[in-house]
């Protein structure tokens, strides 16, 4: 697989610059350390009319592909090669030529309600979008990889070009419509015999082996749920199978575009896709399918406007543990550089935001980052370069970030060191989605209808958020666990936390029911799980219900099981808005944390911070946020060490660093300020400057 470090890059758009700026805006990614660049190759720039194509520049210099690829190749950077179908990137149909989403109603993605789901309706308001695995969508795709790879194969690492890795689609998500009940009722996803029952047949061989509410004489009599209804409880299995069958066709579309590739002649690529934003992250865009499908590579896209809030970085942070979680690489595919254009007094981007965004991305393991835009274009600005190559401060903030992971040898071996791991469970994500209507809208976590034995949908969701913060807070790292797609991964944590709705199926039961027997300490908030997803009695652990005797601490109630503890906090749940957590349940949990796991790897406590502002109508109040916003992460690996201090404060703080196993060393901060710090009796004082992140060598 691709060196994680090679893989920062800045998206540069050939089509939406002057020919002549080529050459300096490419330059300008050079002097910055980028190993490379990306760069969409759209469908509805390139094709004349249906079969006819201009990749040379015939009718328009600013489609001449070949010169481009001549270009990038020339000043030795490597090709990010994104041909879609799908762009998105505020084009006129998204990628797509007008004909495609104008065109045949019959491979259309439908509705539950059967009306043909609107497409990409940003410029243009009409179109709609293709079904994605429609036999004559894929041939209109087919045709159009055949057209563009005959001039890309040309130019791929196999014959000594700059393109190493090749985009599956962008951001798969049915144009942001994949609420469970918005997509895809076309008649080749859901009609006799369709893909809905193929599905079916692979999961389960036939009928008799479904675990529905009723039974049905064959596989061709099941129909998907195109509502919530009062059977929800009895038959919630067939509701968690269409979110599943969606999860596996939005993966299946990304290995036929990539047999596709293959077919064709694209050799010597890795492949890769990127995902946009979902809350709760990752359905029905299923982190581990869609690796499988692409064969290891999947980057998250991350937009945040300036100033990065505490509750951006949370999210963001959360993201990045969460895709450790399961994949191989932990990377960034599109990561905000610039911003949608309106004016410059709404759409400033400071070298801050950008040096703290990815800096506060690679503390929580980011090993990449590809910034988009590099250059300023139509639709947007305020980016690292202009549209004729001029640098601005922002192109210092990428070399500063791209410079601190080239400088190391072994930037690809290193990874945050966690102290506990939250759980990531996707039944709980699905009850969410149930009820979600638009999972993109990340900025709004769906709490509510429809309920399950008692919990409400999203109620365990966003107490499992506020889990990573309150651990943070506590001083401890969180990492993150996926007990469904990568439960081998629990061998490695001491100390679990489950994020408990009423009910859990009974493999994720029996995982964490021998992670606790052998050893390890599991803790439990917000519900105890009491029965499976059929609604039938379970004895979650063995413990006969919730702990209700043993020692208290922290105000959880501990009981053993086997050589490990069990720990149960029935009468607070840690669910809030970022900011808002509460002081005292913090402190309970770090004096909790302190007993069961002992000390955290590394930890910054800093004095609550305080500043004096001006009182409208004379004189002057004190504030104070009282929480530790200072996080300290070390990272290890490759026999180096790394500690990150980020501040998410808006002022700036001094923090005392306390390491569990290094009495003395010796800090050198990489780039930045270039300071140096002793650590002595195990601590160091140590001061970052508001919205702001320190990163040091520890030798």
């Amino acid at each position: 697989m691709i060196s994680p470090v090679s893989l920062f890059a800045a998206e540069v758009q050939y089509w939406r610059l002057d020919p002549d700026a080529w050459r300096p805006v490419l330059e300008r990614a050079v002097e910055a350390g980028l190993p490379g660049v990306s760069s969409y190759v759209p469908w509805e720039v390139h094709e004349l009319a249906p079969g006819q194509f201009d990749f040379e520049g015939r009718t328009d210099p600013r489609r001449n592909l070949v010169r481009y690829l001549e270009l990038v190749r020339e000043l030795g950077l490597r090709l990010a090669y994104r041909p879609g179908p799908f762009v998105c990137n505020e084009m006129d149909w998204g990628g797509h030529p007008r004909r495609i989403v104008m065109g045949d109603h019959d491979y259309l993605v439908l509705q539950a309600d059967g009306l043909p789901a609107p497409g990409y309706r940003i410029a243009r308001k009409e179109g709609f979008q293709p079904s994605y695995l429609h036999p004559a969508y894929l041939d209109e795709v087919r045709r159009w990889f055949e057209a563009v790879d005959g001039v890309a194969k040309s130019f791929t690492a196999a014959h000594g070009g700059p393109i190493r890795t090749c985009n599956l689609d962008n951001e798969v998500s049915y144009i942001v419509r994949d609420s469970i009940f918005g997509s895809d009722y076309n008649p080749c996803v859901v009609g006799r015999g369709g893909l809905y029952h193929q599905w079916l047949e692979r999961e389960y061989g036939d009928a008799s082996q479904l675990p529905y509410a009723r039974p049905y004489a064959s596989l061709l009599d099941v129909a998907p749920p195109r509502t919530l209804g009062e059977d929800l409880e009895r038959d919630l299995p067939r509701y968690f199978d269409w979110i599943r069958f969606k999860e596996w066709l939005l993966a299946e579309y990304l290995r036929v575009l990539r047999r596709f590739h293959d077919e064709l002649g694209l050799k010597g690529v890795e492949y890769y896709t990127n995902l946009n934003p979902h809350r709760p992250e990752g359905v029905p865009t299923n982190f581990k399918r869609f690796a499988e499908a692409t064969g290891g590579l999947v980057g998250y896209d991350f937009y945040r406007s300036p100033w990065l809030k505490y509750s951006g970085y949370a999210s963001m942070a959360r993201v990045l543990k969460v895709l450790r979680a399961s994949l191989p690489v932990v990377w960034s595919a599109e990561f905000m550089g610039g911003w949608w254009y309106t004016d410059m007094n709404n759409n400033r981007v400071p070298r801050n935001h950008t040096e703290f965004m990815s800096l506060g991305a690679m503390a929580n393991g980011c090993q990449a980052i590809s910034w988009f835009m590099f250059h300023d274009r139509d639709n947007w600005g305020d980016s690292p370069v202009s549209e004729m190559g001029h640098p601005r401060e922002n192109l210092d903030a990428l070399r500063t970030v791209v410079g601190t992971a080239r400088d190391l040898p072994a930037w690809d071996a290193l990874a945050p060191v966690h102290d506990l791991a939250v759980v990531y469970y996707r039944p709980y994500l699905w009850h969410s989605h149930l009820g979600d209507p638009n999972p993109c809208a990340d900025g709004k976590l769906h709490v509510g209808p429809p309920g399950l034995w008692g919990s409400e949908a999203g109620q365990a969701v966003a107490e499992y958020e506020a889990l990573f913060r309150v651990a943070q807070q506590a001083g401890y790292v969180p990492g993150c666990v996926d007990v469904l797609d990568a439960p081998e991964r629990l061998a490695g944590e001491r100390v679990v936390w489950l994020a408990g709705e009423s009910f859990i199926e009974e493999g994720a039961a029996e995982r964490l029911k021998r992670f606790t027997s052998d050893g390890g300490t599991l803790l439990v908030t917000n519900a105890w799980p009491r029965v499976n997803l059929r609604g039938e009695p379970l004895d979650f652990l063995g413990l006969g219900g919730a702990p209700a005797r043993g020692e208290s601490a922290g105000g959880f109630r501990v009981a053993q099981l086997g050589r490990g503890r069990v720990a149960w906090n029935g009468t607070r749940r840690y669910a809030c808005e970022p900011g808002a957590e509460d002081l005292e349940a913090v402190d309970e949990l770090r004096a909790l944390l302190q007993a069961l796991a002992g000390p955290p790897a590394v930890e910054a406590r800093t004095e609550p911070v305080r500043w004096r502002t001006w009182k409208e109508g004379g004189g002057a109040d004190w504030k104070e946020e009282p929480r530790q916003l200072v996080e300290a992460i070390l990272h290890e690996g490759g026999g180096t060490r790394l500690l990150y201090l980020v501040n998410n404060h808006e002022r700036t703080a001094k923090a005392t660093v306390t390491f569990r196993d290094a009495k003395t060393a010796r800090l050198r901060e990489l780039r930045g300020l270039g300071g140096a710090y002793e650590v002595r009796d195990g601590r160091a004082l140590v001061d970052v400057d508001r919205k702001s992140v320190r990163v040091f060598q520890v030798t």
